[in-house]
C-alpha cells in the first residue's frame, strides 16, 4: 500500500520531504519495513562522507591529546585553582603539536546538528505517517464491516422496506432515535409519538439482533483486515510499536496514535471514529487472528542493544596498541572515561523509549541505522588508521618513553 494514497476520507496524508522520498522508494519495494531499511541506507550512504571527515578530525585530535594528556595534568598540579593559566598553556601545548580545536569542533558540531535533525525530523514524520495510516486502515475494515452489516440488512428485512444501504443507513438513524425517545422515562407511553417510535422500534428490532448479521459483519472486517494490514517479518502491522499492543487499536489506542501525529489527527477521530463499533471490531479481530500483542520487543532490545554496541566499538577503536601508552593515557583522562560511561548508559535507553513510542518503523531505522554505522564505521577506520599510522606509533613512542619514566620512579605501574 502507498503510504500517501488518499481515501475518499476528509482526512488529508503527510506530504513532507522524508514521506516524499519513502513514497518514491516504497513505489518499487511495496512493504514499508524494507522500504525504512533502504531508506535508511540511502540516508546513511549520502552522510558518510561527513561522517567520514569527523571520524578523521577525531582520530587525529583524540592522538593529540592523549600525547598531551601528561602534560596537561602536569598543568593542573602546578597552577592547582588558576583555570585561566592552565587554560592558556595548555592551548599553546596543542598549538605546538598542530592540533586547531576550532576546525575539529565545527566539523563534529555540522555533523551532530546535521544527525540531530534528520533523527527528529523523521520522528516526528513517522508519527504522523503512523498516525494516518492507522486511521485510514481502520477506516476501511469498518467500511467493509458496514458494506457486509447493510447487506445483512436488506437480506434480513421481511417487509421489504430496506432495498439498498442507503436505506438501511436511514433505518439505522431512525431506530437509534426511535429507541433513545421510548427508553426516556420522562416520555408519556399514552402519546401518539411514543406509539409510533415503539412501533417502529418493534418493527426492526429483530434485525439489530440478529447474531449472523453482526457475525457476517465482522467476519467481512477480518477478512479486509488481513488484506490491508502492513505486515513485517515478526510484525502484524508496521504502525503499531513493536510490543504488547492490539495490532488493530481499540478507540482508546487509535486516540493515542492520533495524538502522536497531531491534533488534526486526533481530532479527526473524536469526530468520525464511533468508539463502540471501533472497540466492537477491534476485539473481534483479535480474537479471530489469534494475535493480541502486535510483536515481541525485539526492535526495542535491538535499538538499545546495537547503539550500546556502537559505542563500544567506538571506544576500542579510540585505544592505543602499545599498552604501556594505552595504559597512561587512561590514567590521565578518567574525566572523559567518566563522561563516555554515562553516555554509553544513557543512549541505549533513549533509543530504547525512542523505539517503543512510535511505530514499528521508525524502530528500523534506529537499528538500521546503527548496524550501517558499525559497518561504514570499520571501513573508515581502516582507512584513517593508514593515514593516522605515522602519528599514532609517534604518540606511542613519546607515551612508552613518559610511561617507563613514571615507573622508574614509582609513580606507575609497570
Amino acid at each position: 500500500m502507498n503510504i500517501l494514497s488518499l481515501l475518499s476520507s476528509s482526512l488529508a496524508a503527510p506530504h513532507d520531504l522524508w514521506t516524499i522520498i519513502i513514497n518514491w522508494i516504497q513505489g518499487g519495494v511495496a512493504n514499508f519495513g524494507w522500504t525504512i531499511l533502504l531508506f535508511t541506507l540511502l540516508v546513511k550512504v549520502v552522510t558518510s562522507p561527513l561522517d567520514f571527515m569527523v571520524k578523521y578530525s577525531t582520530k587525529k585530535q583524540n592522538l593529540v591529546q592523549k600525547k598531551c594528556a601528561p602534560e596537561i595534568a602536569k598543568l593542573n598540579k602546578k597552577y592547582g585553582n588558576d583555570q585561566n593559566t592552565i587554560k592558556i598553556q595548555t592551548n599553546s601545548l596543542y598549538k605546538r603539536e598542530g592540533l586547531n580545536m576550532g576546525i575539529g569542533c565545527i566539523i563534529m558540531l555540522v555533523n551532530m546538528i546535521l544527525t540531530m535533525v534528520i533523527f527528529f525530523t523523521l520522528y516526528s514524520s513517522l508519527r504522523k505517517v503512523s498516525a494516518y495510516e492507522s486511521i485510514t486502515q481502520y477506516e476501511q475494515v469498518e467500511a467493509a464491516y458496514n458494506n457486509a452489516y447493510y447487506d445483512g440488512m436488506v437480506n434480513f428485512d421481511e417487509n421489504d422496506d430496506i432495498t439498498d444501504h442507503e436505506s438501511a443507513i436511514n433505518v439505522i438513524n431512525k431506530f437509534a432515535e426511535a429507541k433513545t425517545y421510548i427508553e426516556n422515562t420522562e416520555n408519556d407511553k399514552n402519546s401518539d409519538e411514543w406509539k409510533n417510535h415503539n412501533e417502529f422500534y418493534e418493527k426492526y428490532k429483530a434485525i439489530f439482533a440478529s447474531e449472523k448479521i453482526t457475525a457476517d459483519a465482522l467476519n467481512a472486517a477480518t477478512q479486509t483486515w488481513n488484506n490491508v494490514k502492513s505486515s513485517w517479518l515478526w510484525i502484524d502491522n508496521i504502525w503499531m510499536a513493536d510490543a504488547a499492543t492490539r495490532p488493530l487499536p481499540d478507540y482508546n489506542g487509535l486516540i493515542s496514535i492520533a495524538r502522536n501525529g497531531g491534533s488534526t489527527y486526533e481530532q479527526y477521530v473524536v469526530n468520525n471514529i464511533n468508539k463502540e463499533r471501533c472497540d466492537l471490531i477491534s476485539s473481534s479481530i483479535i480474537a479471530t487472528t489469534g494475535r493480541s500483542a502486535n510483536g515481541y520487543y525485539i526492535i526495542a532490545i535491538l535499538a538499545a542493544g546495537v547503539t550500546l554496541l556502537s559505542q563500544l566499538i567506538s571506544q576500542l577503536q579510540n585505544r592505543l596498541k602499545n599498552k604501556k601508552a594505552n595504559n597512561l593515557a587512561k590514567a590521565t583522562e578518567k574525566s572523559m572515561g567518566m563522561s563516555m560511561k554515562i553516555m554509553m548508559i544513557v543512549m541505549p535507553i533513549i533509543m530504547l523509549v525512542f523505539a517503543l513510542t512510535t511505530g514499528a518503523g521508525f524502530g528500523i531505522y534506529i537499528v538500521t541505522s546503527n548496524i550501517a554505522s558499525i559497518i561504514l564505521g570499520q571501513i573508515s577506520t581502516l582507512i584513517i588508521d593508514r593515514l593516522t599510522k605515522k602519528k599514532r606509533l609517534e604518540v606511542e613512542a613519546y607515551l612508552e618513553k613518559e610511561a617507563n619514566r613514571l615507573i622508574r620512579k614509582g609513580q606507575m605501574k609497570g
